[in-house]
């Protein structure tokens, strides 16, 4: 047994629902659109190895991660397509991206020397264009003689060329993302009319995937909507999308009666109940739980709701199981998903702990052990 294996704490990630997504996604931007699986962050929890597996089988062209590491894991894990890295590592990495076949980002001519002067064999880059995020990425006008020095080098090899508009910041401003749209559109053409071939054009992540169809151009990199969350979505892209993270789960690992607690005097943040039973479940703060116990928070116990009682600790929960009495240790504790015929949904989930549905799967995913159904 593996050391995540004894924790009896847990969260699911469907794999069946990462496959409808693809489908779903596929049908939307047709067969001539290459997709390429945008995994960073580990796939937003959900672990990139296994959603990796899983789109690969699907049919994923390609995908695309901001950290090496993961995408190094996903290759030593058998993962054969094209990786595309954004732009978050140093030239002093050539050579291991030339052994595991991984591209990376470039944006400046400064770019271009220091990445053809590390390279020995030949690497495959992307250039990337800054619509106006002030990220990383050549300005349009910047992008044909950028283009022309990946094609001049000795060792470089223009693989594509990319821009992700700014969208999904905590602000909507349409004809901004317009204007982005069409700096990106006249960057590409620039890089055209010198007679240098852009294999892949690509523009699109969920959010204009989904509400911008004439920026599918040859190829787009979603990650979040493959995963199953939600965007805003025009008439002709609305679809059924369904989430990718669907339990959080524990067991008890302690149950008292506070009934009789002789001389202790209670702690003053607890309220007692006549009769009370105390249940502990290994899941807190350190795992993403909210750090302040939200109002009226609750989980499912043989399919009835049980109050958890604050406050948050580091690795530990308290359960109220007065209204449960035949709670035993190694019972399940089902915080999102379902217990019987009760269930707690991640919209639900995501209302008592007053976050976005976006936000509770790097919460949940990335310190948790992890299991896959579907």
């Amino acid at each position: 047994m593996t050391p995540s294996a004894l924790r009896p704490t847990w969260c699911e990630i469907d794999l069946g629902a990462v496959s409808h997504n693809l489908r779903q996604l596929r049908s939307l931007v047709g067969t001539d659109v290459a997709i390429y699986v945008c995994l960073k962050g580990d796939a937003s929890g959900c672990g990139a190895v296994e959603i990796a597996r899983r789109a690969e089988t699907e049919g994923a062209d390609g995908f695309a991660f901001g950290n090496v590491d993961s995408a190094l894991a996903c290759r030593a894990a058998g993962i054969t397509a094209p990786i595309l890295l954004y732009p978050t590592c140093l030239p002093e990495s050539a050579s291991a991206l030339e052994r595991a076949g991984l591209m990376p980002t470039l944006s400046t001519l400064e770019d271009v020397a220091l990445w053809d002067k590390a390279v020995h064999g030949e690497l495959p880059v992307f250039l990337k264009l800054d619509g106006g995020g002030f990220r990383a990425g050549a300005f349009p006008h910047e992008a044909a003689a950028l283009a022309q020095a990946i094609a001049s080098s000795r060792h470089l090899r223009l693989a594509g060329v990319y821009g992700h508009p700014m969208t999904s910041y905590g602000f909507e401003d349409e004809p901004y993302t317009v204007a982005q749209l069409e700096g990106i559109r006249a960057a590409l053409a620039a890089i055209e009319a010198t007679g240098i071939p852009v294999p892949l054009r690509m523009t699109s992540s969920s959010a204009i995937v989904l509400g911008h169809p004439e920026a599918d151009l040859n190829a787009v990199d979603p990650g979040r909507l493959v995963l199953g969350m939600p965007f805003e979505a025009i008439a002709p892209r609305q679809s059924e999308w369904r989430p990718a993270l669907v339990g959080l789960k524990s067991r008890l690992v302690m149950v008292r009666s506070l009934a009789e607690p002789g001389n202790v005097q209670p702690a003053p943040f607890l309220s007692l109940r006549p009769g009370m039973r105390l249940g502990l479940i290994p899941l807190g703060w350190s795992d993403g739980f909210p750090r302040k116990m939200p109002e009226q928070a609750f989980a499912l116990l043989r399919g009835r709701r049980v109050p958890l009682l604050g406050p948050t600790h580091s690795e530990l929960l308290r359960v109220d199981l007065t209204d449960v009495p035949e709670a035993e240790v190694g019972d399940e504790v089902v915080l999102l998903g379902r217990s019987g015929a009760a269930e707690i949904s991640l919209e639900a989930l995501a209302d008592q702990w007053r976050v976005s549905t976006h936000d509770l799967y790097p919460a949940i995913g990335k310190s948790l052990p992890r299991r896959y159904i579907g």
